[in-house]
């Protein structure tokens, strides 16, 4: 099972920079009410991510879909941003070969290749022109509300490109809401459709085809997945659980005045998880002028990077490991020049020792500078384990923002630039704004 290890965050252990025991085991009987609360949310349908662990009701639609997409398709390209691509990315980083696109077909046991257009930067767009062959290509276009500006542009644009030279109703996919929206709309033209649940947001909706589809077409195992989630959401039927003390404990760090929490991942795999994790504590939490500010790092690479200002800068961060008890690969460090220590210490160790002594090694340092730190620990790294901590940390997400008494769920700070986005692009709802934003009135500051 997944293992929340808040050890060294409490101020008995680490110093006055922690949370004393007294305090938590005091507080922990807000948790009571929490859950209460979070029940009656679910049963409502406002937290109905909740659900998606246990009703999945396009699960064998997807099992079919990828099924007869084996073989066919070299690639797949998935047009999303945000909550439309982070999860589905995390997914593919966690549980493929980090050069997955680089192996053969056999290597890759006959699945496609998989490429995120998470951006609009006219380069990247260009880029996937360059390299795929658009014929055997397999588009994902995923927006929950259908009207997102930048997959709209996307999809406009392989749109055309496959009229002319593909099969249209055939190499695209598209993922939205079951009622409502211009992506809704146009399906009914005969794409092939999944739905995303209409109360699911879109940075909860990893859980959903937005995040399975393109795993399932790699060969991830889904029902895995899925399982993990239901043992974690199992798991916190229990006050006391994984999801709440990590809510709970940075709660209690936010009120001291620690609003930067750190996601450190001591495996390659789980960066994605970490992007993943970064939007969903951002754009939940981050709103009525509080919050915490989500930073990621990556063991051990920015512990030559970021580590200095951990050890030495403001008392004003939190951070998390993320660390699997066992790699899926062991690599030993050879034998060579015995007669100099600089290399004759590690020689007869694996790198699999060599990174664990550079995350305990951090964890001690940050310890004895009385750096809060905890760690999530991981069994191993598998699907089942990566559906455990996905439930998880949306879990521990509403109920930090119930603990700060914040929606959760909704993004207002978003909607204005997209509004001025639309504006300044033509669309006849904002189209008046675009002269106030081309030309405000205020002192100009530039060299």
């Amino acid at each position: 099972m997944l293992i929340y290890d808040y050890t060294n965050l409490i101020e008995e252990n680490i110093g006055k920079q922690g949370i004393s025991w007294n305090l938590l085991q005091e507080r922990k009987k807000l948790l009571s009410v929490l859950h209460e609360e979070i029940k009656e949310k679910q049963k409502d349908g406002t937290f109905s991510f909740l659900d998606l662990p246990i009703i999945q009701p396009e699960l064998d639609k997807m099992k079919k879909f990828a099924a007869d997409a084996k073989g066919k398709w070299e690639n797949i390209l998935v047009l999303g941003i945000g909550g439309s691509s982070l999860g589905a990315r995390a997914l593919f980083q966690a549980l493929c070969h980090p050069f997955y696109n680089l192996l053969s077909p056999t290597e890759r046991n006959g699945y496609p290749r998989i490429f995120f257009a998470d951006n609009v930067d006219p380069e990247l767009m260009q880029s996937f022109l360059d390299i795929l062959d658009l014929k055997k290509t397999l588009f994902l276009v995923i927006s929950k509300s259908g009207t997102t500006a930048e997959t709209l542009a996307q999809f406009l644009l392989f749109l055309e490109i496959i009229e002319k030279k593909g099969n249209l109703k055939e190499q695209i996919v598209i993922i939205t809401d079951p009622e409502k929206g211009p992506l809704r709309e146009i399906s009914k033209e005969g794409f092939f459709t999944f739905s995303i649940p209409p109360k699911v947001v879109g940075r909860y909706s990893v859980l959903t085809p937005v995040g399975l589809l393109p795993a399932i077409l790699v060969g991830i195992n889904i029902e895995a997945v899925l399982e993990g989630a239901k043992i974690m959401y199992e798991r916190c039927q229990k006050i006391e659980n994984p999801a709440y003390l990590y809510a709970l404990t940075h709660f209690l760090f936010l009120e001291k005045g620690k609003n930067i929490h750190v996601i450190f991942p001591y495996t390659q795999a789980l960066m994605g998880l970490a992007e993943w994790w970064c939007q969903l504590w951002a754009e939940s939490l981050g709103k009525e002028e509080k919050g915490p500010t989500p930073v990621r790092a990556l063991g051990v690479t920015d512990q030559h990077s970021q580590l200095q200002l951990y050890m030495e800068g403001p008392y004003d961060k939190v951070i998390t490991f993320f660390v699997p008890k066992k790699y899926r690969k062991t690599i030993s460090i050879p034998h060579s020049f015995k007669e100099i220590s600089a290399f004759n210490y590690l020689s007869g160790h694996t790198f699999n020792e060599l990174i664990q002594a550079e995350q305990l090694g951090t964890e001690a340092a940050l310890s004895k500078a009385g750096r809060p730190n905890a760690k999530f620990v991981f069994e191993k790294i598998d699907a089942f384990t990566i559906g455990e901590i996905f439930l998880c940390l949306e879990l521990a997400t509403v109920a930090f923002g119930l603990l700060m008494k914040v929606n959760p769920l909704n993004q207002p700070g978003v909607e204005l630039g997209k509004r001025y986005t639309k504006a300044l692009m033509g669309h006849p709802e904002w189209i008046a704004e675009k002269p106030n934003i081309e030309s405000p009135k205020c002192i100009i500051a530039k060299v």
